[in-house]
């Protein structure tokens, strides 16, 4: 006997796109590819690392990555809420399973189109490609609240704190080149002019119910903020109170433009251990001033009418399919209750969301077999992340390759990451699934498909 709740929902929609991909990652990068030498995705990691030869990745499937994760939160919760089947609310073990914070994030990278190629020891890279970075942050309270609201006793109180919810979506057109400084030292690094379609950053500080004494409305207290940027965006107002009430999306496009740059190098130390490291995503966003919206809540309203309105008297005398409608109507969590108010608008700047990658790789037999260990950490909002992956690769031909690795800091030793080219096929994941999907927290996936230009660089060993 659950309600549909907006805001709650809205912000655990996030979190599945920021699920789906399930990593404590991030797609702009599989950690698995990263010393596998003859994959085009490993450049997105590192753009010093040079492959055996040229590519041009198909359009649209040339590169193609998914990640989503959260601390607490499995695929399977996920599914529930986006589809509105109210049962997970009364779960006993889903509300066991929260913390205190609640985070969630997804990553949608693709290469709308891209290729890369040689000219003398010089390496070039060229692509047009789009983006999305979701995340969140709930508090266990918001949940609890979404539970209990309909059964509140007169003087009970909720207080739910630092609630975030963030967004950036925008493509990029990257232009890179990397060549070797010396025999042993490679320096790399791509430029990358971004068009921002839309941004999202809202805090909510504080929402504090009090159901009084008229159980008929809530007190409510509230304080945060929200900055939105993309073109279309419409917003709909209470007439009598002139808060914000409703927000619609009418033919999105074109909302900021950025720049952004990779850097990036590698150096042999031996003749068989190669040390590298990356920086990606350093750049930034300016959003309009037309296609943007502020808006503040601070102080205190009444809500209602609530369920809690109903005396629990006389629930029996109740028709059940009216409450049952009554209930599955009544929006809990929408933006009635937090009440924002819009400020004066104006241009912004968001920074990239940042990732340094450090690895290290001892090779043999020719560099047919390899040992790698990458950290990876990415500065996210609301949290960064970082993971420490080793991996064993096995590449006795340039059309075949194949990479086994493990993660350590959040697989709970419950997963593997697999990587394997077959001609110009590329499949892998750096949390496969070793039970069953619906309990994961996190998984990601990739797909290239590349077909090679040019000829192997002379210095190539295999």
């Amino acid at each position: 006997m659950k309600k549909s709740i907006n805001l709650l929902k809205a912000a655990c929609v996030v979190g599945l796109l920021t699920v789906l991909g399930m990593t404590n990652g991030y797609a702009q990068g599989l950690r698995t590819s990263y010393f596998m030498d003859n994959v085009p995705a490993r450049l997105k990691m590192n753009p010093a690392l040079q492959p055996a030869r040229g590519y041009f990745n198909i359009p649209a499937i040339g590169a193609l990555g998914l990640s989503i994760s959260s601390n607490k939160l499995t695929i399977d919760d996920f599914v529930d809420i986006i589809e509105n089947k109210n049962g997970f609310l009364e779960s006993d073990k889903f509300m066991n399973r929260l913390d205190n914070k609640n985070t969630m994030n997804i990553d949608f990278t693709t290469d709308i189109l891209s290729f890369g190629f040689y000219s003398g020891k010089g390496f070039w890279t060229v692509n047009l490609g789009a983006r999305a970075i979701i995340s969140a942050s709930i508090p266990k309270t918001m949940f609890e609240f979404a539970r209990y609201a309909d059964k509140f006793q007169v003087g009970d109180k909720y207080d739910i704190k630092n609630m975030e919810l963030h967004a950036d979506i925008f493509s990029e057109i990257g232009l890179g080149y990397s060549r070797p400084v010396t025999d042993k030292l490679n320096i790399g690094g791509r430029f990358k002019v971004l068009v921002g379609i839309g941004n999202l950053d809202a805090k909510i500080d504080k929402i504090y119910v009090n159901a009084g004494e008229d159980m008929e409305k809530w007190e409510v207290t509230t304080k945060g903020k929200l900055e939105a940027s993309m073109k279309g965006l419409e917003l709909e107002y209470d007439s009598e109170h002139n808060y914000i009430n409703d927000i619609d999306i009418d033919t999105p496009g074109i909302s900021g433009f950025g720049f952004g740059v990779d850097l990036g190098a590698s150096y042999k130390i031996l003749n068989n251990l190669t040390v590298s490291a990356a920086i990606i995503d350093l750049g930034f966003i300016n959003w309009s001033k037309s296609h943007t919206t502020i808006a503040t809540t601070e102080g205190s309203h009444t809500y209602g009418e609530i369920l809690g309105s109903i005396d629990p008297d006389d629930y029996e005398n109740i028709n059940p399919d009216d409450y049952e409608n009554y209930v599955s109507n009544t929006d809990i969590f929408d933006l009635d209750l937090i009440q924002f108010t819009q400020e004066d608008a104006k241009s912004r700047k968001t920074t990239l969301r940042s990732t340094l990658n450090l690895g290290a790789e001892i090779t043999l037999l020719n560099n047919k077999l390899g040992f790698g260990v990458l950290s990876s950490t990415q500065f996210t909002l609301p949290k960064s992340y970082s993971e420490l992956t080793v991996s064993a690769n096995y590449r006795p031909r340039n059309w075949f390759g194949a990479t086994l690795s493990y993660s350590f800091l959040h697989s709970e030793f419950k997963t593997v990451g697999i990587g394997l080219k077959l001609g110009p096929i590329f499949i892998g994941s750096d949390y496969l699934m070793t039970k069953a999907p619906g309990d994961a927290n996190r998984a990601n996936a990739y797909i290239g498909c590349s077909i090679p230009l040019g000829k192997k660089r002379m210095d190539y060993r295999r």
